[in-house]
């Protein structure tokens, strides 16, 4: 095990030479292969190494041969807690979900990390405000403690001295946070003020560079109808501050007439309670898999759940969550599950 570790640890640290070549293929695979050049950065991020590359090359071969099992779990969505302090219009948690609320026991994040040292990202997230989990701070640096590259979403709300501080010491590789367009729809969507975030991220960032610390700060928009019109100002408003500005398709409802990449390309998500599912828009864990209290993420993601499932989307018998999912259609916003 300590070798694997050793291993492992390497992987992900490369070197700057090692990146640029990564970073080269991402550029290449975006704009030639996948035909999205906004995504170059968010391949970037995901595989940084040699390694990691190798691992998205032979999962994207099994999806393109359509077989019931993917080569391998490379990352997965860790749901810390589904409880959130906002009631945003366009998320579940605190409007339509009618599954428990609850906050993941540390035990159990804690198993993830040391029984999948193969994963080359955790995003600690899935629904709900991560930081608002008592163990925050200590579990992600477990994870950093352990070579494990640890990345969450936030809705910025929590950003008070003690908060910032943990977050620049904690180990955490990234953190983005959520922006609706400008100042007008972000207070529609979320009900707070965009510049008391704005402010607090500012500070967060002076404060990051002032420590010398590694974390990248980025920031992610929703688009769809009632944000689209703000597109243009949030990526103005953001440049030279964050360093990155991303935007991706809100889900909607259409007709799926193509299987979906997801089930295959290595991310596996986690509830609070330890139920697996295969996708992060299964808000209510329907398309449950396996639980991870009871094995190893392993042995899920080529497990006969995840077999049935891609075998049905292989046909075009999609299952009755999948059959109605869509995004957005926005013309410089690439979709993600397609």
């Amino acid at each position: 095990m300590a070798s694997r570790l050793r291993e492992n640890d390497v992987r992900r640290e490369p070197g700057k030479m090692e990146r640029k070549v990564a970073g080269l293929i991402a550029s290449i695979g975006a704009r030639f292969y996948l035909g999205k050049p906004d995504v170059r950065e968010l391949l970037e991020v995901k595989f940084p190494t040699l390694g990691s590359v190798g691992n998205a090359l032979r999962n994207e071969i099994a999806f393109r041969a359509r077989t019931p099992r993917s080569h391998v779990l490379s990352s997965v969505n860790l749901e810390l807690t589904n409880h959130c302090n906002l009631k945003c219009t366009i998320c579940p948690v605190n409007t339509t979900m009618r599954r428990a609320k609850g906050y993941m026991d540390p035990d159990l994040f804690r198993r993830v990390i040391d029984e999948n040292q193969q994963l080359d990202f955790v995003l600690a997230f899935q629904w709900g405000e991560p930081l608002l989990h008592p163990n925050f701070f200590e579990l992600t640096r477990y994870a950093a403690d352990r070579g494990v590259r640890t990345m969450i979403t936030s809705n910025g709300t929590h950003l008070g001295p003690e908060n910032r501080r943990g977050l620049i010491e904690c180990g955490l590789e990234r953190l983005t946070f959520s922006i609706d367009g400008d100042h007008a729809t972000h207070k529609a969507i979320r009900g707070v003020d965009l510049d008391v975030l704005r402010r607090d991220i500012l500070t967060l960032v002076a404060e990051r560079d002032a420590a010398g610390a590694p974390l990248r700060i980025d920031v992610s928009m929703v688009v769809d109808q009632a944000t689209e019109g703000a597109l243009d100002t949030y990526f103005a408003d953001w440049k030279g501050i964050a360093d990155r500005v991303q935007a991706i398709p809100r889900m909607v409802a259409e007709k799926r007439s193509a299987p979906c990449r997801e089930l295959w390309r290595g991310t596996l998500v986690v509830l609070w309670d330890g139920r697996v599912t295969v996708c992060c828009v299964d808000s209510e864990g329907l398309l449950t898999v396996g639980n991870a209290n009871e094995q190893p993420l392993a042995e899920v993601w080529n497990g006969e759940g995840m077999q049935a499932i891609r075998r049905q989307h292989a046909e075009r018998s999609f299952p009755s969550l999948c059959s109605m999912c869509g995004e957005y259609e926005h013309p410089t916003v690439s979709k993600r599950f397609r």
